[in-house]
């Protein structure tokens, strides 16, 4: 069944209004009409049209039932289901609290200007990940990660804004290593050279997400690339400059030849000019040399801290959130 603005939905525990469409046809806005569970005016209600979205919708919805992840403060809450065919086929729409926007909606000077903003963003989806983790799970997948596209923030403009984690769909069990998994901006050193996906590269990603977001350059992925092809290499080779060498790949020669040319691109000059083919420096640097508004020394040391390529060095979510930049709170 399609969703259309203006129709109105009965759940297991409340009824909705759509308003307008967030995302195609399958996400929308929606007044809560009636639902004693919640006392919230605005609600999110998710469906899926293509094969793939209800695989990913059915699992959203199990990872709901688990109480570490329901529970969770820091994982968008699920409110409601809606059965619209009635013979259970296809998964129900799911019912999810309302967030004002996404991380990737926020422009990189409002991320730096808030001070307080970064924090909430780091300790929001690094406690997301603990549940995670205490159920051996990673919030990663061939579409969905820990990424701009998935943290949900509201009330940006306060002292104290609410950061949510969400899309669940392709949370998984962690140690999966059939393929590539993370999206290629956020994908961790240990899944580039073969490795299997573990909490520990959901942490990587949580560094990565953060030196993109305060730059406002695509720092890591292929975004920036001026070579026809060899997207994997390059994205190899950009951590090379950004971070440093990643190690060498599993015995796989798809995965061996690719590194190879990764590095020879991190040290190719361009052919048109003195500047080396891919030009950024050391993610510190490039961080450091924004003028305004500047980035506090405290959060850059705090993505250091994460931001490992040796997996086994790399500290967990609860490390992480152990560290001095996320004890305190600025006055703004």
């Amino acid at each position: 069944m399609t969703l259309r603005t203006g129709q109105t939905l009965q759940g297991a525990k409340g009824v909705y209004k759509l308003l307008h469409p967030l995302k195609g046809s399958t996400v929308f806005k929606a007044r809560i009409l009636s639902s004693p569970s919640t006392q919230a005016q605005w609600a999110i209600v998710k469906t899926a049209n293509t094969a793939v979205e209800k695989m990913c919708l059915r699992r959203e919805h199990r990872n709901y039932t688990v109480s570490e992840i329901a529970s969770s403060p820091y994982i968008r809450a699920m409110y409601d289901t809606i059965q619209l065919n009635e013979h259970g086929e296809d998964p129900p729409c799911l019912v999810f609290e309302w967030t004002d926007q996404d991380l990737r909606s926020i422009p990189a000077p409002t991320l730096r200007s808030n001070l307080n903003l970064p924090k909430f963003v780091s300790r929001a989806v690094l406690s997301a990940l603990q549940a995670f983790k205490t159920v051996n799970a990673v919030h990663t997948g061939r579409s969905l990660y820990v990424n701009p596209n998935n943290i949900y923030v509201t009330g940006v403009d306060s002292s104290d804004p609410i950061v949510k984690l969400g899309d669940l769909g392709n949370a998984i069990r962690a140690g999966v290593a059939q393929q590539r998994l993370q999206s290629l901006p956020c994908r961790a050193p240990e899944i580039w050279r073969g490795h299997p996906c573990q909490h520990s590269s959901d942490v990587w990603s949580v560094g990565a997400t953060l030196t993109t977001k305060l730059s406002g350059l695509p720092l890591f992925g292929a975004g920036d690339k001026i070579i026809e092809g060899e997207t994997e290499a390059w994205c190899i080779a950009k951590i090379i400059r950004l971070v440093g060498p990643l190690g060498e790949p599993i015995e796989n020669q798809a995965y061996k030849d690719e590194f190879e040319f990764a590095k020879q691109l991190a040290i190719m000059d361009h052919p048109h000019g003195t500047m080396k083919l891919i030009t950024r420096r050391h993610w510190r640097e490039e961080l450091e040399s924004i003028p305004d508004p500047p980035i506090l020394k405290e959060l850059l040391d705090f993505i250091e801290f994460i931001l490992i390529v040796d997996p086994i060095k790399r500290p967990t979510a609860s490390e992480a959130l152990l560290h001095p930049y996320l004890q305190l709170v600025a006055e703004v």
